[in-house]
């Protein structure tokens, strides 16, 4: 008796090796891309504008989308980041290319407050002009404009404007500026003495 259930089993399981888990896992990519169309046409309805042959390519988010406006044939491709608090206008036939993230709004540093608060923000709009192309894992930075047919290359952490036609890339790491060391250090004590409190 062990025998024929074992015979049994073992034929049902290669039936849905062969044919059920093929099936199933065919419908779950058609129920991921329908989910995703539907998904994208939400996001494009709540856009400040979404211009014609906008172009989603899997996965994106954007927050703030009332915030962010796309042009004509724009495409943005797959896991891209718009933080739109502070504003994002990208003009016509301009391409994002995968993991580019895109902010517009930052945390104050100069808050009076350590850990930094959560809610206090410096909006700065970023525009990016048309006819641009941002390579991959592209970080442009809140207040950044990149003029007509510039060419971000990709890796490269925008944080200055570029000019239109410019070709950008290879940002090596350097010192920007330094905090005021009297009110970190102010800061500091004070976040110490009520963590010891």
């Amino acid at each position: 008796m062990k025998e024929i259930k074992n015979k049994i089993t073992n034929k049902l399981d290669r039936l849905l090796e062969q044919w059920l888990v093929p099936l199933l896992v065919r419908w779950g990519e058609y129920l991921e891309t329908k989910i995703r169309r539907y998904k994208h046409q939400k996001l494009k309805s709540q856009l400040k504008f979404c211009g014609s042959g906008l172009r989603f390519k899997r996965d994106i988010r954007i927050d703030y989308p009332q915030n962010v406006s796309l042009g004509n044939k724009v495409y943005i491709g797959p896991n891209v980041l718009l933080d739109g608090r502070g504003g994002i206008t990208i003009g016509d036939n301009t391409t994002l290319g995968f993991n580019v993230v895109i902010l517009s709004a930052n945390h104050d540093y100069q808050s009076n407050d350590l850990p930094y608060e959560h809610n206090v923000y410096i909006h700065k709009p970023v525009v990016i002009e048309r006819n641009v192309w941002i390579g991959g894992n592209v970080l442009i930075v809140p207040g950044v404009s990149i003029g007509d047919g510039a060419i971000v290359a990709a890796g490269t952490v925008v944080t200055a404007n570029v000019e239109p036609l410019a070709i950008v890339g290879n940002q090596p790491m350097r010192t920007i500026k330094y905090r005021g060391k009297e009110h970190y250090e102010q800061l500091a004590n004070k976040q110490q003495s009520q963590d010891n409190s």
